[in-house]
């Protein structure tokens, strides 16, 4: 009997820091979908009210691309943290989160070509700039149930 308590206990001590990460990576992750959609937020009232400024678009731009690439990053981070029970459990949001990063960022290199261009249409980076809003919106709204689930 106390050959299983140590068990037991040697289990509940390998798991709860793992968990504690998952949740810590997840929380991270919403900082990252915040920022990304903060700062294309930022692009499309800038065009809207017709005071676009090619180097304050240009440094949230850089925001934007940075958060991606560490949301991607914590994904990854998260998938190798997941017990197998938690994979199954969660695995249908991760697919999701995977989705929505892939799908945003062809729009993130449509925005910095058009940035980059002599006479940059605003009315495109102003789309853009929604559409990466809309789908981080997205992945915000599944990192809420990712964090209920886990």
């Amino acid at each position: 009997m106390l050959k299983h308590m140590v068990y037991l206990t040697y289990i509940a001590l390998l798991t709860l820091p793992v968990q504690a990460q998952v949740t810590e990576k997840i929380q991270a992750m919403h900082d990252e979908c915040r920022l990304v959609r903060g700062h294309a937020y930022m692009i499309q009232q800038m065009i809207e009210e017709d005071n676009y400024n090619e180097t304050v678009a240009r440094a949230h731009f850089t925001i934007i691309d940075t958060n991606l690439k560490a949301l991607i990053f914590t994904l990854r981070e998260i998938e190798t943290l997941l017990t197998s029970q938690q994979k199954m459990r969660i695995g249908s949001e991760m697919e999701r989160l995977f989705e929505i990063c892939n799908d945003t960022k062809p729009l993130i290199e449509s925005m910095q070509e058009n940035l980059d261009e002599d006479n940059p249409n605003l009315g495109r980076i102003r789309v853009l700039a929604v559409r990466i809003n809309r789908n981080l919106r997205d992945a915000m709204s599944i990192q809420a149930t990712l964090l209920k689930k886990i």
